[in-house]
């Protein structure tokens, strides 16, 4: 739009403003004679000075009237003289839109049919694919963006194994099975999941037994050919399985493999990356989603891929899908700023590290559909959007460590009480670790085992931790700072803990489930917890490896380890506010060090009767202490005694008496005045 001056004259009688409007078509910011479309005239209407003509322009968002968005221009006088167009002062309104922008071409794919030869030995296709920028449905050359040969698919080997066959239905005498089926998963061994077909050789041990196999082509039985499998015993020994000896035979039928195969690391950048790659059931490298400029990626025919998927740092990337059930390497998701959506279909062999970190927007994540293995370490962190662990539910196995940390809007594990079966996986060869989530409320799972132990962190909303059933744990059971936590289930047939057992800042917490425990191979450690007031459920716990801690616990009363024997370590007793005996003690004979201070409700030590070995005793600040009663203690390296005012300092200087050597350093010092010692 341009506004000017217009004389007097046959437009306006007594001049006034011309108002021209049109479409600044070469873009220089300025309406040429040649752009205007229209105009209009505002016209004084005497010959006195007029009011001024305002003009105000506004943009508009897309919508109505300018699908593209554009400038409402609003005109008319000033007549009130203040300098603003106001409301009632409006004479025009007109909207000058954008030009609406054109859809995105058509991305158009060719597959012509390649020969066997030294690009594929079966065969395949040459695969071209690219954006129709001339919009003429038909891929010119100027216009392919990728090409690649596609490889048919080679058939699958057949693997065997045999192993003894009981005495039984199969074999009355006993004798070897014989298995065969395709190596479905390339992994150079028969898995329970591959086996097609069994044969038994009766009456042989196993190292009598030869097998053979032999490959046809296709016949009646197999449309695409296969495998027979024969089996005997060598009567002859001479380590050939002759046709004379062959007593069974089965046949494993080769399967047409869908799709199509891509030989080499695969690179999605754009949406003809994507097309391109569309009917290839496996990539024989990895694939590479990095930076690309696409918004959703599916790939409904990709089943393996033999090297990693890293989808990372895709700036528009909003969702990915594919039907993969095995990948060799890595399974990276990391830090794709509108990613909201990861699935795959699982059911076979994650082989690497599985990586799901800084994806701000991710809420959806599905792992599999059937039950799947990861042989790596599993990482979900820092995905502030992710409410759950639920699409990781048919995990059943995964070989290295887990950790769930820093992610701001998850609230339960692999499943609720109220879910079925499946939970996620029954065995974490590593570490779990569930740290610093502040909304995470439930973390139930199926879980029967942890090589290198149990950390739950720094959850300030969990309530709930429960396992399927854990009887044996190699590592730690740590459990700290989960404030609310009040449920701690499946551990109540948990025998031994080989690491250390750390429970601290539990303060909903009331009752310690350990029902089963016999020994903790690293330190036992009971500190600032605040409703546990026995150890009601700890009376099987024979041994601890390390040190025992029982400190800052607000209502804890005794510390009833009833038939303990052995701390390898010391015992450290510090801050117990309702602390009145040390009960369970009774079958410790040495310790490392014995520390008890700031029990204000402390009676007596007459609980480690026994106890004839300290390297370092020290009893300070406990004011209801009356009495020491040690009784068998003969040795101690360092001793100190100080500030207990409710016992006697006759009573202390007669445990130091009672010692031989006498200790290498003495502190006695602050305690109760008494008459003299008799």
């Amino acid at each position: 739009m341009r506004v000017e001056e217009e004389p007097a004259g046959a437009s306006c009688g007594f001049g006034g403003k011309a108002i021209h409007r049109g479409v600044d078509r070469n873009g220089d910011g300025q309406l040429l004679d040649a752009e205007v479309e229209s105009t209009e005239y505002v016209c004084r209407d005497t010959p006195a000075p007029a009011p001024s003509v305002l003009v105000r322009r506004e943009n508009v968002a897309p919508g109505t009237p300018c699908k593209a968005g554009g400038v409402r221009v609003e005109a008319g006088a000033d007549t009130n003289g203040n300098g603003e167009l106001e409301a009632g002062e409006v004479r025009s309104t007109e909207y000058v839109c954008q030009n609406e922008p054109e859809p995105a071409p058509s991305v158009l794919v060719t597959q012509t049919p390649d020969a066997p030869g030294p690009a594929c030995a079966a065969g395949g296709f040459f695969v071209r694919a690219g954006a129709d920028t001339n919009r003429n449905g038909t891929l010119d050359d100027a216009e392919v963006q990728r090409s690649f040969h596609s490889c048919q698919s080679e058939p699958v080997a057949v693997l065997l194994r045999t192993k003894a066959e009981p005495v039984g239905t199969n074999c009355a005498d006993g004798g070897v099975a014989v298995q065969a089926g395709p190596d479905t998963n390339e992994d150079g061994a028969l898995g329970d999941g591959e086996v097609e077909t069994t044969s038994y050789v009766c009456g042989e041990a196993p190292e009598s037994v030869l097998v053979k196999t032999v490959t046809f082509s296709s016949n009646a039985q197999c449309e695409e050919g296969g495998t027979h499998v024969l089996a005997g015993a060598d009567v002859n020994r001479d380590g050939v399985l002759d046709d004379a000896e062959v007593t069974t035979r089965k046949t494993v039928c080769a399967e047409k493999q869908p799709g199509w195969t891509y030989y080499g690391d695969y690179k999605i950048l754009t949406a003809a990356d994507v097309v391109a790659l569309q009917g290839a059931s496996r990539i024989r490298g990895s694939l590479q989603i990095v930076g690309a400029e696409v918004e959703q990626i599916d790939l409904p025919d990709l089943w393996f891929v033999d090297g990693a998927v890293s989808i990372h740092d895709n700036p528009k990337l909003t969702q990915f899908w594919a039907r993969i059930q095995s990948i060799r390497n890595i399974f990276l998701v990391h830090q794709n700023p509108v990613l909201t959506s990861v699935s795959i279909f699982g059911g076979g062999v994650l082989g690497g590290d599985v990586i799901l970190s800084h994806n701000p927007l991710l809420g959806h994540v599905r792992l599999g559909r059937d039950p799947t293995r990861i042989s790596g370490n599993v990482s979900v962190e820092d995905n502030a959007a992710l409410g759950s662990l639920s699409g990781l539910e048919y995990v059943s196995r995964i070989d290295g460590t887990v950790s769930v940390t820093r992610n701001a809007s998850l609230t339960s594990g692999w499943g609720s009480l109220i879910d079925s079966w499946p939970r996620g996986p029954r065995f974490i060869g590593g570490r779990l670790t569930v740290s610093q989530n502040p909304k995470l409320s439930e973390f139930v799972t199926h879980l029967e085992g942890a090589g290198d132990g149990i950390y739950v962190m720094d959850n300030p909303s969990l309530y709930r931790f429960e396992v399927e059933r854990v009887e044996f744990l190699p590592g730690s059971l740590v459990l700290q700072r989960n404030p609310v936590l009040s449920y701690l289930l499946g551990f109540e047939l948990l025998r031994v803990v080989g690491g250390d057992l750390t429970l601290e800042g539990l303060a909903a917490l009331e009752a310690l489930r350990l029902d089963a425990l016999l020994q903790v191979g690293g330190s036992f450690s009971f500190v600032d917890n605040d409703k546990v007031w026995s150890f009601f459920f700890l009376d099987n716990l024979l041994s601890i490896g390390g040190d025992l801690r029982l400190t800052d616990n607000a209502v804890l009363v005794d510390a009833g380890f009833l038939r303990l024997r052995a701390v390898g370590g010391g015992v450290y007793v510090a801050r117990n506010a309702a602390m009145i005996l040390l009960l369970g003690q009774e079958g410790l004979t040495e310790l490392h060090a014995l520390d008890i201070r700031d029990n204000p409700q402390l009676r007596s030590l007459r609980n480690l009767m026994r106890l004839s070995r300290v390297e370092y005793l020290e009893v300070s600040r406990n004011p209801m202490l009356s009495s020491l009663e040690l009784p068998a203690l003969k040795y101690v390296s360092s001793l100190t005694i100080t500030d207990n005012t409710g016992l006697s300092t006759c009573l202390a200087k007669g445990l130091l008496g009672q010692l031989s050597p006498v200790p290498g350093s003495v502190t006695i010092s602050g305690n109760g005045v008494s008459p003299e010692c008799p």
